[in-house]
């Protein structure tokens, strides 16, 4: 899957609004600079949120060794099993306490990606949210912590006995 994030379209709106704005702002005041400031922060910041996500972001998943790939600019920026990575249903309240859903692709060094944007249609989401899940291979969050809706298809080593002792140097009495 390649992709680009959300946010490039952000700072190009950013970065043209502000260079607009500002041509209008100092050809009108005839050259004042009360808001100059305000004109060059939002451009600087549009460039940097365009230069910062123009590069091209692949996941590749890989049943076979069952483990995923993270690339940013072609170079490989994490490499690990495929239990560090899942699809999650998120849920967000609006002012009045409705709760609207997305579906996003996370892991463990991974950017998050959302994969679908907000609805209140519960039950369209979750549906989708599972089938992608299933048809990635991928394990399967609902939006609370704790629910019996959680689909884990793949899990973390179990950790050996000696190896725990290791790992916090500690031993069992």
């Amino acid at each position: 899957m390649e992709y680009y994030k959300d946010v490039l379209w952000k700072g190009a709106l950013l970065f043209s609004l502000s260079l607009v704005a500002s041509v209008f702002y100092f050809k009108a005041e005839k050259g004042s600079q009360n808001f100059a400031g305000f004109f060059i922060y939002g451009i600087t910041i549009g460039l940097w949120l365009i230069a910062s996500n123009m590069n091209k972001r692949r996941l590749i998943i890989n049943h076979n060794k069952e483990l995923y790939q993270f690339y940013i600019k072609g170079r490989l920026w994490q490499e690990g099993p495929l239990y560090q990575i899942y699809v999650r249903l998120v849920a967000q309240r609006d002012s009045y306490g409705k709760l609207f859903y997305s579906l996003i692709i996370n892991g463990y060094r991974l950017e998050m990606l959302t994969l679908a944007s907000l609805s209140s249609k519960f039950e369209q989401i979750d549906v989708l949210g599972r089938r992608i899940a299933r048809h990635l291979n991928l394990n399967y969050f609902d939006y609370e912590d704790i629910s019996t809706r959680h689909v884990i298809r793949h899990k973390p080593p179990e950790i050996e006995e000696e190896e725990e002792e290791e790992l916090t140097g500690y031993q069992n009495v």
